[in-house]
């Protein structure tokens, strides 16, 4: 990871260790929520660059029981799997860098097996400050909504397979 002072204000505002880590403790929490059991360590990998792109984020479905497989398949949304696993290849060091921030912080667990659960001590507001912009926040609702969406959806190598991610 570059030194917080050789970061552009671009890359220090968007790839900000406390923004990603909501990102990840939402989806996390949406995940533990509905599957009743821990998110797999991938998973915030895995939302966050659907979270991070607008155009991709504003298409995600209104409803957990949308299927997976179908929504990215769809003609519609092939601006997702463009580019997808470039995307999720350069996200991974903030993810990184946003999970480490979490454990420090304490607002995120691990298990034994490397599952990740929310800390059920820490409450994390719903809107972080009132100048908190509608699309931050939004980005924080869509994240819980991939969290419980992924959990109904079954197989997560499946679903990185169908947006073009290879081991």
């Amino acid at each position: 990871m570059k030194a917080w002072k050789d970061r552009c204000i671009e890359e220090a505002n968007l790839f900000n260790p406390a923004f990603i880590c909501i990102i990840s403790y939402q989806c996390i929490k949406g995940y533990c929520e509905t599957a009743q059991g821990g998110t797999p360590y991938i998973l915030p990998f895995v939302v966050t660059p659907l979270i991070l792109h607008k155009n991709t984020r504003e298409s995600l479905p209104k409803n957990v029981n949308a299927i997976v497989s179908s929504w990215i398949t769809n003609i519609d949304h092939s601006h997702v799997r463009i580019g997808y696993p470039e995307r999720i290849q350069s996200i991974v060091p903030y993810v990184k860098e946003s999970l480490s921030f979490a454990l420090i912080n304490k607002l995120i667990e691990v298990d034994n097996d490397g599952s990740l659960y929310v800390n059920q001590n820490v409450k994390i507001p719903s809107t972080i400050n009132h100048d908190t912009s509608g699309e931050v926040i939004g980005c924080y609702n869509r994240a819980f909504f991939c969290g419980r969406w992924f959990a109904k959806s079954g197989n997560i190598e499946t679903i990185l397979a169908l947006l073009g991610v290879r081991p």
